[in-house]
Parts: structure tokens; sequence; C-alpha cells
């Protein structure tokens, strides 16, 4: 009796062990539709944020994710908010294997290859952190198509987004800061973080001016330790999460007289409300502030033009904030509202060989909500009474209209704001520059 219970229950034991091999068998990747629902355990920062700002949807999905030749927010940022959407709806919301074609890209700019990195290095950590909580496993391949254009492929090269590339047909040398990442945290350790990548920015773009055989001094150093700090903070406080982004790349590619020139590229990030919806958000708290801005607006507003102009009152607001002595958070802290300002005019200053030759010109471009602002040396901070203004018009006043190609409206909305910096550097105008601006200012 004891032999037939002891059989029957050997029989059941292995018919279950066999059943679980089966089952184990068969769930060595994960059904398909697993990452609609994507599990609150695994689900990134950044993920969640994108998808609260409508960045997964099904309508997006794609087999293959054709890249817009001009892969710039700057110059065509409607295409490239759609790039970033079929990319990460293809991720999350397919079991597609993500293909990117670059084939036909000719330009990529470094905020757009920022972005790029910043989100496929998220789907790694994303599919990792599945993976570990989860027996049936996610396997998503990510793959990119180079482009037809060397230097589209150096772009996507030095964000370590596509393998070696022909460095004879790429040329240029360049140098390449790495993503710096700056948390919100306690006030001390937040100060001394923040301290960390101030001098790794500094250090990049003195290295940067090395390459044009030029170097900053003591006071240049001092005063660009400064400007970051400022941007940096402008930069933390509209984070709508805790992280907030660093990167830049510097090309040595153009000699003009026997002199290099550099291309130095940087890209500030944060994500969040734009520039405008921050503003408006302390409307009530920031009654001082709206006295400066509503009597723009409405004069502004009331000129017959502006109805025709290709921005509206939220691109407005956007540029108002820019003017020194301008700030969300004034209310709170009476030194703030010339950061950005600041900013602005430095790195004018820092590029202005384009002003003697303007096969280099530099610019700062601002992409914030649905507003682009792009700051070149035609449309410089210009002083007034001892504030500085930046209007975006060759009048240089506040009282006339924004100059269309300086400020623009967009369809798609970027979630947060970027700034994106481009500039020339010549060691012999950059010396002169520093000669003429010594003791003053």
């Amino acid at each position: 009796m004891l032999n037939r219970h002891r059989l029957i229950e050997e029989k059941v034991y292995r018919r279950r062990r066999k059943k679980r091999g089966k089952k184990k068998n068969s769930k060595r990747t994960a059904n398909h539709g697993m990452f609609p629902s994507l599990f609150y355990k695994v689900q990134s920062v950044l993920s969640a944020f994108l998808r609260h700002q409508g960045f997964f949807d099904k309508k997006y999905i794609c087999k293959k994710i054709i890249a817009p030749r001009q892969f710039s927010f700057d110059e065509n940022n409607d295409e490239c908010i759609l790039f970033f959407k079929r990319i990460v709806s293809t991720f999350y919301l397919s079991d597609y294997q993500v293909i990117m074609d670059f084939s036909d890209c000719h330009n990529i700019a470094i905020p757009n290859a920022m972005l790029l990195d910043l989100i496929v290095k998220d789907f790694v950590f994303v599919e990792k952190r599945y993976n570990e909580h989860y027996y049936n496993k996610i396997e998503k391949k990510i793959k990119i198509i180079k482009s037809k254009y060397p230097k589209a492929n150096k772009c996507l090269f030095v964000f370590n987004l596509i393998p070696a590339v022909d460095e004879t047909k790429s040329g240029e040398a360049y140098l390449y800061l790495d993503n710096q990442i700056g948390v919100k945290s306690r006030k001390t350790f937040r100060s001394n973080l923040k301290g960390s990548i101030v001098t790794r920015v500094r250090e990049f773009v003195n290295d940067s001016l090395k390459e044009s055989n030029a170097i900053l001094n003591n006071r240049g150093v001092n005063k660009l330790d400064l400007l970051l700090s400022e941007i940096f903070n402008n930069a933390e406080d509209h984070s709508a999460f805790r992280q907030w982004y660093v990167n830049g790349v510097s090309y040595r590619d153009v000699v003009e007289n026997d002199e290099p020139i550099v291309e130095l590229n940087l890209g500030i990030l944060n994500f969040g409300y734009s520039i405008s919806d921050g503003f408006f958000r302390n409307r009530d708290k920031n009654k001082q502030m709206m006295v400066f801005t509503d009597q723009w607006f409405k004069k502004h507003s009331s000129d017959e033009m502006f109805s025709q102009m290709q921005y509206g009152k939220d691109d407005l607001y956007t540029l108002y904030c820019l003017q020194e002595g301008v700030s969300r958070l004034k209310y709170e802290d009476q030194s703030r509202g010339s950061g950005t300002m600041n900013f602005l005019r430095a790195f004018i200053a820092l590029g202005a060989y384009g002003k003697t030759n303007p096969k280099y010109k530099s610019h700062l471009n601002i992409i914030s909500g649905k507003t682009i602002v792009r700051c070149t040396d035609e449309v410089e901070p210009y002083l007034l009474n001892n504030r500085y203004f930046l209007s975006l018009n060759t009048e240089q006043s506040m009282d006339v209209l924004p100059d269309s190609r300086y400020l623009s409206h967009t369809d798609e909305y970027f979630p947060g704001t970027f700034f994106e910096v481009k500039i020339f550097l010549n060691k012999r105008y950059f010396t002169e520059t520093l000669k003429n601006k010594d003791g003053k200012n």
C-alpha cells in the first residue's frame, strides 16, 4: 500500500516537473505587447515623463524610422519631435526592433544627438531593469543605419551611437565633453555636484580654445564659472524632475591664414514646463514682473503686423523672460533675473569671430515648448538705461515686433528647454576681443 502511494506521488511529481520545464522553455521572451503596460517598478523617470507628454501612441509605431534630412530642432523642429515620438512608441508599444535610418540625413545638431543618446541609454536601462524583475525576458534590438554624409556619421560616432567611422572621410579632430547629469538634492550635495559639472564644462571650453591656440586667463575662468553656474541654476529650477543634462562636442576642421578654427557646440537640457508656462504658473505671485511683460505685450499685440507674424503670445512671453531683471522666481530671490542674459552676452562675445567672417556665424538657440529663440550677432543684446535687452530685431527696441527669423512658433511641443550654443573660435580674434574687453564690463 505504501509503495502504491509512493509511486503515485512520484508520478505526480514527474508530471509537474515536466510541465514546469515546458513552461520555462516556452517563455524565454515576452509576449507581444508586454511594454504597453510598463510596470511602475521598471519604468524610468524619463519614460514616465515622455508617456505623460504624449510621446507614447500606437499611431507612431514604425518598422523603420527615417531620420529627417536636417536633424535639428532649430531647422526642422516638428519632424524631429515626431522622430523621437516614433522611436519611443516603437520601442515601448510594439514588438518591432527599433531601426533608425540616417542614410539621407545630411546634418545632425548637437541637441538632437544629445537627446537621442539619452533616450537610447534609457531604452537599455529599462530593458535591463525589466529583465531583472521578470522571468519572461524582453529582447529589443536597436539598430542605427549610417548616413551617406561623413559629418553626420561623425556626430553619431562621437555620441557612441554607431561604431567607428572612416577617419579619412570624416576628417576633423574633435573633443567630446560626455554627458554630464545634474541632480536636484540636498543643498550642500547639489552645490558640490553642480560645481564639479561647472568645472568639467569650463575645462571643455578651455580645451576647445587650446585647439585654436588660445586659452582663458584667470579672469576669464572665473567669469565663465559664474555664467555656467547661473545657467545651470536656471536649468535646475525649470526641471520637472531631479535631473538636468549638459553635453558638448568641438571640432577642429578649418584653417584660416594658417590659424585653426574650432567649432564649439554645447547643449544644456532640462525636461519640464516651458519658459512661458513656468512664468504664467507664477503670475499671481509675480505681479511685479507682470507689469513689465504685460506692457510689452500690449504694445506688440496692438501692432497691425502682429497677426501676420509666425509667433504668438507664448512665444513673445518666452522672449520677455530672457530680459535682464525678468524672472519667474524674482519674487523669491531678488538676485535673480540676469543669469540667462549674461549667458547670452558671454557666448555671443566669445563667438564674435563671425562678425568679421560671415562664413563662421555663431548662434545661441533656445528651444522651449513651442517656441524657438535664435540669437546671433545681428540681433545681440543691447544696453539701455543700465539694463540689457534682447529685442530680436535690428532696431534694437522692445517697442518693435521681433523679426520672425529670430522668434518662431512650432506645431510640436518640446517638453522642456534646450539651450544650443554653436560658436567658432579663432585665436587672433579671440585675443583681440579680450584686449578690447579688458577692464570693461
